[in-house]
């Protein structure tokens, strides 16, 4: 039987999977509000406003050199990163992780020790005009230091920073390699020390990135690219 229900404004939709932890049921909007509810009775114990829509779960986790302190960490659809007091909603630190103007941060970071793993997507594939110079952005999984936000490292699926490679018959420019964005959340392997994400299309470029369309495994402390494995190949949007 239904125990309680919370009802979200109106146009607006709890996108992920809740989290629950100590009691605390914790969910992200489409609006941008991150909610923190009493998990017995839904009430509300805090609410916390982020700059775009959350699209991802939120990680909970201890506040390192504060026992007994907890941050929930989250990203949203303008790029940023968060991490809050999981007890208050308190900001803690709030980062931009890719400052491309399409980012989206759509896969839900993963917490693991002491840091913060956030993969990066964007609207650069199909959120763009007809004129617009296509295409720059990269997909990355991005290592953040806990404590304070800081970006510890950055590995992208395509390596090769795009170029430009011509003009259009309109005049616009075509860029490239781009593409390889990373829509989902890593998986974490302790034992090999491992990060492996999914990772979508090539956007644009003379043919296919191998990084692309395929899973790729970086190591967890440097972020060094050890293995890809293509899983559809010729996959270029334009």
């Amino acid at each position: 039987t239904l125990k309680w229900a919370l009802g979200l404004p109106e146009a607006t939709s709890a996108w992920a999977q809740p989290t629950i932890v100590g009691g605390r049921l914790f969910v992200g909007s489409q609006n941008g509000t991150v909610y923190s509810l009493d998990a017995k009775s839904g009430c509300v114990a805090w609410i916390y406003t982020a700059l775009g829509g959350v699209r991802g779960s939120v990680n909970v986790g201890p506040r390192p050199g504060t026992p007994g302190a907890y941050n929930a960490y989250f990203s949203d659809q303008k790029g940023y990163a968060y991490a809050v007091d999981a007890n208050s909603g308190a900001e803690v630190w709030r980062v931009r992780v890719d400052a491309h103007p399409l980012v989206r941060l759509t896969g839900s970071p993963t917490l693991y020790e002491d840091r913060l793993y956030v993969p990066t997507s964007s609207y650069e594939e199909v959120g763009k005009s007809a004129t617009y110079n296509c295409c720059t952005f990269r997909g990355a999984v991005v290592a953040l230091d806990i404590r304070t936000g800081r970006t510890i490292w950055r590995a992208y699926p395509i390596p090769e920073e795009p170029k430009l490679m011509g003009r259009r018959p309109d005049g616009g420019e075509s860029w490239g390699p781009s593409g390889g964005a990373i829509w989902s959340a890593p998986t974490i392997d302790p034992k090999r020390r491992l990060i492996y994400v999914g990772v979508g299309n090539t956007y644009s470029g003379k043919e296919s990135q191998p990084g692309t369309d395929a899973i790729v495994a970086f190591d967890l402390k440097t972020g060094a690219m050890k293995w890809s494995q293509q899983l559809a190949p010729g996959d270029v949007y334009g």
